[in-house]
């Protein structure tokens, strides 16, 4: 409610302030070609099928598209992002919210400029943006968490591993209401910072400080890999579960050689590909969801050569 009450506002102030601001959109659009353009949060290999998708959906719809990645998590980084974007006058744009607060002020300019803003992958609910389209996360880690304690036969020890963005937390608090319903004892959260050597000396320590712990759990991309290192190394791999989100070609390899048991995969390709028919709808003046939730697949050894081909087949 509060996103539509937004946006009517921000029509009604543009109309009023400067009807040259609708023309803004249309700056960078050559020969009738709209120009929609992607912004992740960082360079990140969770990123690689958002792009894949979202440049393949492009190609099908005729709409011109770019990737504007900042080199690193950084809110000011990202608005300035934006702050070009406007200028340059691009019709579409689809951001992974590094944060909500911080991008209200220039998602809010951007669409006072006509410029169509959604929310893919990291929503920013306090902005005008239209829509969110990505993975409902504290479901998510629900899912996660059922998956997990079956594996341990709904009891035992198990440790968290991530950041807390977010998108993290709600993956977390999803956890952890899986685990109120089982005798499973989440012993202990660490926030490694998604730094490798970091992660790899605090799942040490949890091993050394939780000698009986039954599994560890990646709320973030890097988890899983990371602990999984530490399990190899420490031939504990029979005696300690591990699992995570995404499907880093780590974690990967990790469920083909057994050090990883299972991932909770986004569909990220299917976030990239509805980018671009969303934004399409929004400029035909369609109405959307306010929140489009692109599932998730729990990978494992059975499924783990097969899964991509399904996601794509859902858009495709």
């Amino acid at each position: 409610m509060k996103r539509k009450k937004l946006i009517g506002v921000l029509i009604i102030v543009a109309i009023v302030i400067a009807p040259a601001l609708f023309a803004g959109g249309q700056q960078d659009n050559v020969d009738g070609i709209p120009t929609f353009v992607m912004v992740p949060k960082l360079v990140h290999p969770f990123y690689e099928p958002c792009i894949e998708g979202f440049k393949n959906a492009g190609e099908k719809y005729g709409v011109n598209i770019e990737i504007e990645s900042p080199p690193k998590f950084d809110i000011a980084l990202q608005v300035k992002v934006i702050e070009d974007l406007i200028a340059r006058g691009v019709d579409g744009i689809a951001i992974s919210a590094v944060d909500n607060k911080g991008l209200v002020a220039v998602i809010d300019e951007a669409i006072a400029a006509g410029i169509t803003v959604i929310c893919f992958d990291a929503d920013a609910p306090d902005t005008g943006s239209a829509c969110y389209i990505g993975t409902v996360n504290k479901a998510a880690g629900y899912s996660a968490g059922e998956y997990m304690f079956n594996l341990m036969g709904g009891k035992g020890e198990v440790a968290l591993l991530g950041g807390l963005a977010p998108n993290l937390n709600e993956r977390q608090e999803g956890f952890r209401e899986a685990a109120a319903e089982t005798d499973v004892k989440i012993v202990a959260f660490e926030d490694f910072q998604a730094d490798f050597a970091m992660g790899v000396n605090k799942t040490e320590a949890l091993l050394e400080t939780y000698p009986g712990l039954d599994a560890i759990f990646g709320v973030s991309a890097y988890g899983a890999p990371t602990a999984a290192t530490v399990i190899q190394e420490q031939e504990k791999t029979d005696d300690v579960i591990v699992g995570g989100f995404d499907d880093l070609p780590e974690t990967i390899n990790g469920i083909k050689e057994g050090t990883v048991k299972f991932c909770l995969v986004q569909k990220a390709y299917k976030m990239g590909w509805l980018s671009v028919e969303i934004i399409l709808d929004l400029i035909a003046g369609k109405s959307v969801p306010d929140v489009i939730d692109t599932g998730i697949i729990i990978v494992n050894k059975e499924n783990v050569d097969s899964y991509m081909a399904e996601v794509k087949a859902e858009v495709q």
